[in-house]
């Protein structure tokens, strides 16, 4: 749905983001002459900020030097420079000091041990948030650098390797790199542009396959904003769910009634029918309970030979609308049911079904790739891979546009048919594209002008797509409006006239209009 060289970040591995970071420790110490022990303390001290360690040294580098624990310290006139124990544990080193170890700054000695113990509580302490360390002494300022490292065991060595990592990550973090949320997964996400634009902040595609919004750190949910997807997950979603579960009148209807072949009108189940297969509507008419036929059709003895399901069909005989609305083609299940009875929960949960399938599909092909060697070359298998990859975006997006129908659609019908038929052709297209893969992953030659026509096809639609629901739609006018004068427009469901400047309809959205509940007290 975008093309990577527009695509305005990186996805790197762990290993990329430490190149990234020696780069900059590199080009401290390169401009200024520094050791690049320093130049790490410097980044450090100032948040990994290059820019501002490029002008503070600039403007006066002693000065940030003493501030930064990177100039000697003055040496204590009562201090036994002779002694040669550890400043912690007492321990005593051989005669010429060897196994005590101090900064390059200060004559601060201690053992392996002791230095071993002091770093891990720093590593992990909370409230250090990856600042650069110093001495062990309180009194001393000395920073503690790579140089001072470097001389101790392996195990501190690779300890400190991480802090300055995770200390250069938290720095980045929620501005210029991002982990990705996906469970299990190592890469990180660096952006490259100086604000978050919208388009491109709410669609990451991450190397693991997953797909993020760059913002909130939710899954991409275009069309709908960040406080949408919230809302929905955390409020409508469950709001939707919990009247569904909720107990109907209907229920009751569609169980103990049989609607009546000639007015429609639900008649009551009794024990008469168990004796006698017709039922007698108000309207005079009498129809057979099995088979809703007339007793006239049944001959002399007045048989039923209909099957024994056909007892249970209730009013669902009239309804156009299966219980799985999105077939693997669309929407060719209820095309043409009507769109108000078709629940965007429903339309959700089929989508999502699609999605779980796409993802399956994907992570079928990775495994594939890893455990049976293909006859396929290393381009034809990255092409199939992003179309793969392209399908779960596709089918991502059109999960999330059933939000969009239910947040901007549900008062007015003319918006949300046009929208429901945007769908449809968008998942006959996804659907017919996702064929043409699994005929290309079988075959031993891949035909790539028929995968790219098609990708080129779905790209056009998508971004038409995106396109016109950033727009609101305004391609759509109000049903009514040809019919009703002045600056007005009518909703479909209360007939309320609205001003065009209302989104929604002012009566409908009332707070303190009374809900039907209370209205049927």
């Amino acid at each position: 749905m975008e093309n990577d060289v527009e695509r305005p970040y990186a996805v790197l591995t762990m290993d990329e983001v430490k190149e990234t970071m020696k780069k900059e420790i590199s080009e401290i110490s390169e401009i200024f002459l520094i050791s690049k022990s320093d130049a790490t303390v410097l980044l450090m001290f100032l948040r990994w900020d290059s820019n501002r360690v490029l002008e503070r040294l600039g403007e006066d580098t002693e000065k940030l030097m003493t501030e930064s624990g990177l100039k000697s310290v003055v040496i204590d006139s009562n201090q036994d420079l002779s002694d040669v124990s550890c400043g912690i544990c007492s321990k005593i080193g051989d005669g010429d000091g060897d196994g005590l170890i101090s900064t390059p700054f200060c004559s601060h000695k201690l053992c392996k041990t002791c230095w071993s113990e002091y770093l891990e509580k720093n590593f992990f302490s909370v409230e250090k948030n990856q600042t650069a360390i110093s001495c062990p002494d309180q009194s001393c300022r000395a920073a503690v650098g790579p140089d001072t490292i470097e001389k101790l065991t392996v195990r501190d060595q690779e300890m400190y390797e991480k802090y300055v990592l995770k200390s250069y990550r938290e720095r980045c973090l929620g501005w210029k790199i991002k982990q990705c949320p996906a469970p299990g997964c190592d890469y990180v996400i660096e952006f490259h542009l100086a604000s978050e634009d919208d388009e491109h902040s709410l669609n990451i595609v991450c190397l693991c396959g997953h797909i993020f919004c760059w913002r909130c750190m939710l899954e991409s949910h275009r069309p709908v904003t960040c406080n949408n997807a919230s809302d929905w997950l955390s409020r409508d979603l469950k709001k939707l769910i919990g009247e569904v579960d909720k107990p109907s009148p209907l229920s009751w209807i569609e169980t103990n009634t049989k609607p009546c072949p000639h007015c429609s009108i639900p008649v009551e189940l009794d024990d008469v029918h168990q004796w006698n297969q017709f039922l007698t509507c108000a309207c005079s008419g009498r129809f057979c309970w099995k088979c809703f036929q007339p007793p006239e059709a049944h001959g002399i003895y007045g048989s039923c030979f209909a099957p024994e399901d056909l007892s249970n069909v209730g009013f669902s005989r009239w309804s156009n609308v299966g219980s799985n609305p999105w077939s693997n083609i669309g929407f060719n299940r209820w095309r043409r049911a009507e769109p108000e009875k078709i629940s965007c929960l429903d339309l959700w949960k089929a989508s999502q079904l699609s999605l779980e399938q796409a993802k399956s599909e994907l992570e079928a092909f990775e495994e594939s790739i890893i455990k049976k060697p293909s006859d396929l070359k290393e381009q034809d298998v990255i092409v199939l891979r992003e179309g793969l990859m392209l399908v779960v975006q596709c089918r991502q997006f059109l999960k999330w546009s059933c939000v969009y129908d239910y947040l901007h659609t549900e008062y007015d019908m003319a918006k949300r048919e046009y929208l429901r038929f945007l769908q449809e052709n968008a998942s006959a297209l996804v659907h017919s594209f996702s064929q043409s893969i699994k005929e290309e992953t079988e075959a031993k030659e891949l035909t790539r002008g028929k995968l790219l026509s098609e990708t080129t096809n779905i790209g056009n639609y998508f971004y038409h797509f995106i396109k016109t629901l950033r727009e609101g739609l305004s391609e759509v006018k109000a049903k009514s409006y040809d019919n009703y004068g002045g600056p007005y427009w009518l909703c479909d469901r209360c007939t309320y006239g609205n001003s065009w400047l209302e989104r929604a309809c002012k009566m409908c959205c009332d707070p303190t209009a009374s809900s039907t509940d209370e209205l049927s007290d």
